[in-house]
């Protein structure tokens, strides 16, 4: 799957011709930073990848800040940057899916300066649907980025909008 949002798109939204070209090196960045923007604020992921999530001496579960996770993903754990963790278990019944030890036993950290890496795939593969709304406040941040290059007020009204299309697909921590 390719990013939600086009560069005819984008340049429909800052109001250029289809045929003007002349500000694709520009749309194309603020295109990227609008989609960074989305997996930063809601955890989704819009273009399936590979990532990885590093954790300090964790629970007997870790929370994956990533998603979507399918039900077949494979967790790669590993401690010391290489020593590979056996038997690790993905529960993705909720939002955050969550990655286990071996059934009966618990991390093999012993130090506190471990860290546990989990890799994943996670993110919207070709032929799943993206929210719309992801599509639409990329639009709008498209626009701000490229109506207040220096960050003030309408970029700011733009991001509360954005935030307020995104919200409700954010992971919830009770």
């Amino acid at each position: 799957m390719a990013i939600p949002v086009s560069i005819e798109d984008a340049r429909r939204q800052v109001r250029l011709d289809e045929d003007d070209d002349s500000q694709d090196a520009d749309l194309n960045v603020s295109i990227v930073d609008a989609a960074a923007w989305v997996e930063r604020y809601t955890g989704h992921i819009l273009v399936a990848r590979d990532v990885v999530e590093v954790f300090r001496v964790p629970p007997r579960a870790v929370e994956l800040r990533a998603w979507p996770v399918k039900p077949d993903a494979v967790p790669m754990v590993t401690y010391d940057d290489t020593v590979a963790v056996p038997g690790v278990r993905l529960d993705r019944t909720g939002r955050p899916a969550r990655v286990l030890a071996a059934q009966g036993s618990c991390w093999p950290l012993t130090r506190t300066d471990q860290l546990l890496r989990v890799a994943i795939r996670a993110g919207y593969e070709p032929g799943d649907i993206v929210p719309g709304n992801f599509r639409r406040a990329m639009l709008i941040l498209i626009s701000a980025y490229e109506s207040d290059r220096e960050g003030g007020d309408i970029f700011q009204k733009a991001e509360t909008a954005a935030k307020s299309l995104c919200r409700d697909f954010r992971a919830r921590n009770l």
